[in-house]
């Protein structure tokens, strides 16, 4: 019993002097914890949300040939805030509510005169 309490004491001791020194490690120049580090030069991050993208309006190829008498009356194309629906503008501008990119509006589907 007494041999287990001398044990245990010489272990604590040999722990406590371990942990009474610290060591500090040599910091090099180009580490930022180093207070005399350089400055490095700053370069802003892209952000990517307001990044110019080309938006252009194509047309999905058509499969069945067409003659120029059965083409409607082509009307000015609109664009439409993907986010704001109600929002409708005739040239390819950003949507004054967020910002975002307008889209080419999609003409209202109308139903035939014959049909109702």
């Amino acid at each position: 019993m007494i041999a287990r309490i001398v044990t245990t004491v010489l272990y604590l001791t040999l722990l406590m002097g371990c942990a009474s020194q610290t060591f500090q490690l040599p910091i090099s120049n180009n580490d930022p914890a180093n207070p005399n580090a350089q400055e490095s030069a700053f370069s802003p991050r892209p952000n990517l949300l307001q990044a110019e993208v080309p938006v252009t309006a194509e047309q999905p190829p058509t499969t069945e040939p067409t003659s120029s008498t059965d083409l409607p009356a082509t009307a000015p194309t609109m664009y439409a805030c993907p986010m704001h629906p109600e929002v409708v503008q005739s040239s390819l501008n950003r949507c004054p509510k967020c910002g975002m990119r307008l889209v080419p509006a999609e003409p209202p589907k109308t139903e035939p005169e014959g049909k109702q």
